[in-house]
């Protein structure tokens, strides 16, 4: 699975698409197959258009085709149709958006193999001339389609998908020819991003080559089953580290009663994985969903680098659902996950198992099941599961953790993983085994200019509200403050007007988009040390408490916040700087150091950063800040802290 970014930087693209078309074989037949359903915009026409100026069009060269689903399918364009380029980028031009509430991509698959990919459209299928579909979705499919995929495949045409953040990357790689050929995009405008893999894959590719490729079939529980492997994904070679080979599945509870602290689950999930040896030939990670029913995210060999596993991991979004229903979850997890097609013969198998209920069915028998078929299960729950159950599922006593909520879960993240890799590690704790309470003052200051409209605004402030549930535990003194800004700065609550998360999370979720063209960020920054970081708003800068400011921001400041930011890191506040797209210095000039930025390419891609963030905002807090202490802007994140510590001494 590829994902892809939306940096809009494509240029010379016209002299690399005429290089390729120089070198691109002849005979092909390519159907666009397009998403017409209400919603979808009118990006479709631009995409193809790029796509085809750089191939070779004709009537024995490459031929082109469009066919429109939604409520159901329809062919705008046959593949006999034009015998020209110029005859086909007429028609597309004359594309119109058909609409319709349903997105019925199963129906036309099928749709394809059966009434359109015939000889009486254009189709040289009988003539042994590859056939490539590109399937574009703005969301999910409406009916199945993991039989009307499979059929398609079998016939020997190879699709492409393409799919919005909406879609689920396994429903992408159940209609791809191959996981490769399964592409994501941020939105429809986002198309351009792809088309140049598009074009190489359509051009280079040897008659040969597409005759020796083998499809991936989806089952018909919509699960992958991975029929071909490269050859290296078979050959048995010894571990590069020298460890023991082990298959580690996580079982999450996706219902909709756990989805506000799905976030913090996600986070546990990436922060293990970071700790464990990942590689076909070390441990391999799967994911399945689980609440009325399970559903598989990824397999055990579907991905085989740690980068791969985390990208897929930060992906996940919590499917819903009412019913907790951990007795068929493991039921299926022990007899489809763990099968020597989707895991590695010799290693040792473990299930970690996270729940936030209780399972109105007995799971009692479940784990001699485990324990019969060599699965080590570690069971985590939070307050509402039921600790019986956790015991009678897990294989040891010592294999079963609770936790008041799943924010609270990286206190137990080291003892997981020291289950995990079979070694018992000594835990630095307070009497009571959790971490020491963490105390901070932290105001969050964001960008509520043009620059990210008013979805996008949405966007961080769901941001906010999970780097929130993932590092504000019920123990710790915490207080926050949020502010967000254009020409000039609106205050939604200062760091004494909230005393517990709820509220402060609810407030966030309330906060309203402004809009504005132009960001003062200096100004905006002078106005939170003047409002936010006092004593009557709630500061405990003069107890010593950490003082800490984040801004979240998307454009370059008209005035000058490097001076502004400097200011404030001289009273004592820390300022980290979150930046989405390319801004230059900017960032640079205003965090308090180079660990304490942070950048994503998209709006979107913000929740890549909560580990970052985290683990650099936790050391921080760690410290205690002392009133008057020389600002190192470009030290090192450690060496300043062991200043302050030192200089804590003499106080």
């Amino acid at each position: 699975m590829q994902k892809i970014s939306s940096d809009p930087t494509y240029l010379n693209m016209s002299h690399v698409l005429c290089s390729l078309a120089e070198r691109q074989p002849t005979g092909r037949d390519v159907v666009f197959l397009l998403d017409g359903s209400d919603g979808t915009r009118t990006e479709f026409p631009e995409f193809i258009r790029r796509v085809v100026e750089s191939l070779s069009v004709g009537e024995d060269k490459i031929r082109i085709g469009v066919v429109q689903y939604s409520d159901r399918p329809q062919a705008d364009i046959d593949l006999n149709s034009h015998t020209t380029k110029e005859g086909v980028l007429s028609a597309v031009r004359r594309l119109r958006h058909r609409g319709g509430r349903q997105r019925n991509l199963g129906q036309a698959l099928e749709f394809l193999r059966q009434d359109f990919l015939t000889t009486a459209r254009g189709s040289r299928r009988q003539d042994g001339v590859p056939q490539f579909v590109i399937a574009v979705s703005s969301g999910p499919s409406t009916d199945d389609i993991t039989r009307a995929a499979t059929s398609l495949k079998q016939s020997r045409v190879l699709p492409f998908s393409i799919g919005t953040r909406d879609v689920n990357p396994t429903e992408l790689r159940v209609v791809s020819y191959v996981p490769n050929y399964a592409y994501t995009v941020d939105d429809l405008p986002g198309l351009y991003t792809v088309q140049e893999n598009l074009i190489t894959t359509l051009t280079e590719l040897s008659d040969d080559e597409i005759a020796g490729m083998r499809p991936v079939f989806p089952d018909y529980e919509g699960n992958l089953l991975l029929l071909y492997k490269k050859i290296v994904c078979t050959v048995k070679t010894p571990s590069p580290t020298g460890g023991e080979k082990r298959d580690v599945v996580f079982l999450i509870d996706g219902t909709t009663a756990v989805r506000s602290e799905f976030p913090a689950i996600r986070e546990m999930i990436k922060r293990v994985v970071d700790k464990l040896d990942v590689g076909l030939d070390q441990v391999r990670i799967s994911v399945v969903q689980y609440s009325d029913e399970p559903k598989v995210e990824f397999l055990l060999n579907e991905f085989s680098t740690k980068d791969e596993v985390r990208q897929a991991v930060a992906r996940l979004r919590s499917r819903g659902g009412d019913r907790l229903n951990t007795g068929r979850a493991l039921e299926y997890v022990s007899r489809n996950i763990y099968q020597r097609s989707a895991g590695s013969p010799e290693a040792s198998q473990h299930l970690v198992v996270l729940t936030g209920g209780r399972s109105p069915q007995d799971v009692s028998i479940y784990g001699p099941l485990l324990k019969g078929s060599r699965v080590n299960c570690i069971g985590i729950g939070s307050s509402g599961a039921d600790p019986r159950q956790l015991a009678q599922i897990t294989t040891t006593s010592d294999d079963v953790f609770q936790v008041a909520t799943f924010p609270s879960l990286p206190a137990i993240k080291d003892r997981v993983i020291s289950r995990l890799s079979g070694t018992i590690e000594e835990i630095p704790t307070e009497a009571s085994g959790l971490p020491p309470p963490k105390k901070a003052d932290i105001v969050f200051l964001v960008d509520g200019s043009i620059n990210l409209g008013r979805e996008n605004f949405k966007e961080v402030m769901e941001f906010i509200i999970n780097l929130i549930d993932l590092f504000f535990t019920d123990r710790d003194d915490l207080r926050f403050g949020l502010a967000h800004y254009a020409v000039d700065v609106s205050d939604v609550f200062y760091l004494n007007t909230y005393n517990n998360r709820e509220d402060i999370v609810s407030a966030i979720g309330r906060a309203e988009y402004k809009g504005g063209r132009r960001i003062n960020t200096g100004a905006a920054i002078r106005h939170v040390q003047d409002n936010h970081f006092i004593k009557e708003k709630g500061s405990r800068k003069d107890e010593g408490t950490p003082q800490i400011l984040m801004l979240i921001t998307g454009g370059r400041s008209a005035d000058d916040s490097k001076t502004a930011a400097l200011g404030l890191k001289n009273t004592g506040v820390r300022i980290f700087a979150v930046g989405v797209g390319n801004i230059e210095n900017e960032l640079e000039n205003i965090a308090s150091e180079s660990t304490t930025v942070a950048r994503a390419s998209t709006y979107q891609m913000l929740s890549e950063l909560n580990e970052q963030i985290l683990e650099t905002l936790d050391d921080e807090v760690k410290g205690k800040l002392c009133v008057g202490v020389p600002e190192v802007t470009r030290g090192k994140k450690h060496f300043f802290l062991a200043i302050v510590q030192e200089l804590s001494c003499f106080t």
